[in-house]
């Protein structure tokens, strides 16, 4: 039963194709390199003729949400870094969030080598087509389907004559699969990313790297500084579901250090930071 789904989904990418549709990749990773628990989240690659976007479900969900409650955010909604590519432009536009009260813009060409090899599978009626590249600290396996005619997949993985349907490193810390496909609307753009794209600052890693330990140091200097000020009475919730006082912030700051130095494992190991001692 499982088998069948899986092909009438993917049977179903293929007969609906168009220049605007959503692509839903189901992504297990490990956020510890020394945890055995794999992470699960659902991300969209929306593909249109201007370009894609690629961000985590949560986003859409809060449109949805928003559209017909008129109210922002969700139980478990959180901030997560996303990306969008323009096909008249050679870079990436990726946003990214680190935990303090910003987003930050960085612009970065994104060139993969393929070697595309001869094995192949299928899944059903679908056939697939092995490919591999070294990217970010890490080497990847593709399977992509040129029967799918997209040159994209999950984040920043482009260049195949196909769309991606799996993918992992070799060490499946991270592993993606193509689940789903939704059609959308022409001109579609989440108004959730559009209104923090329009706030983003513009940076490089090198400053961004900066900021990251900068608030290694001072887990919570968004708040002590003014950037976000927290209501006579009201508490501050932590992304893993803490909430804390004005009071208790200071005292919770080797914990929360002790957290940001355990997302050892980036999916771009390369940039992976070093954090002090």
């Amino acid at each position: 039963m499982k088998r069948l789904l899986v092909f009438l989904l993917l049977l179903q990418i293929f007969l609906v194709y168009s220049q605007n549709d959503r692509f839903i990749y189901e992504v297990h990773y490990k956020k510890d390199s020394t945890n055995v628990e794999m992470i699960n989240e659902n991300y969209n690659l929306d593909v249109n003729p201007e370009g894609i976007t690629y961000y985590n479900r949560i986003y859409y969900i809060n449109d949805s949400i928003y559209n017909n409650t008129k109210h922002y955010g969700f139980k478990g909604y959180r901030l997560t870094s996303f990306l969008s590519h323009k096909n008249k432009n050679s870079f990436y536009e990726n946003y990214e969030y680190i935990g303090d009260v910003n987003f930050y813009k960085i612009d970065e060409s994104v060139d993969m080598q393929w070697k595309i090899l001869d094995s192949t599978k299928s899944i059903n009626e679908l056939k697939l087509q092995k490919a591999e590249t070294n990217f970010g600290g890490r080497k990847w396996v593709a399977w992509f389907a040129q029967e799918i005619p997209i040159s994209y997949g999950p984040y920043k993985f482009n260049g195949l004559p196909g769309l991606i349907v799996e993918l992992y490193d070799t060490r499946k810390n991270y592993v993606f699969k193509l689940i789903k496909n939704e059609k959308t609307p022409k001109n579609y753009e989440s108004f959730t990313l559009s209104g923090i794209k329009a706030k983003a600052i513009i940076t490089n890693y090198k400053k961004l790297n900066n900021l990251k330990l900068e608030l290694y140091q001072s887990p919570f200097k968004y708040v002590f500084n003014g950037g976000l000020s927290i209501p006579e009475g009201k508490k501050l919730q932590l992304e893993d579901g803490t909430i804390l006082t004005k009071e208790q912030l200071k005292p919770a700051e080797k914990n929360e250090r002790i957290k940001i130095k355990s997302f050892n494992n980036p999916l771009e190991l390369d940039k992976a930071i070093i954090y002090p001692n």
